[in-house]
């Protein structure tokens, strides 16, 4: 009897275990671009910048045009979507760091120095 409730009790603290090492994952990605903005610079060169809402929009802003459309993270993807059904989406596997520039490549194959300001 001593024996079956020390199993039990092992096994139930190993599920516990298990279930909390499930549940805790990095950090979350997104949260620190609602209200920030983005500097990206493409190979070409003319630079853009990206201001994200917490409603899920987004405006990319170049020269004296801007663009309007829908930003989200899936995956470790953060994509966007113009002009209601273009889509292209960035590998972002951990969060920007303020005044860091990385080199990312889309899934469409553009590659861009984004730097968060």
């Amino acid at each position: 009897m001593m024996y079956a409730r020390k199993t039990f009790l092992a096994a139930a603290s190993g599920a516990l275990l298990l279930g909390g090492c499930a549940t805790v994952s990095g950090p979350r990605l997104g949260p620190e671009l609602v209200g920030q903005n983005i500097r990206l610079v493409p190979a070409t060169g003319e630079a853009s910048t990206l201001a994200f809402a917490n409603d899920g929009t987004v405006v990319s802003s170049f020269g004296q045009r801007s663009a309007k459309g829908r930003w989200f993270v899936r995956d470790e993807w953060l994509c966007f979507v113009w002009a209601g059904n273009f889509q292209e989406c960035w590998p972002y596997a951990a969060p920007f760091a303020r005044g860091r520039t990385v080199s990312i490549t889309s899934d469409r194959g553009n590659v861009v120095q984004a730097t968060l300001l």
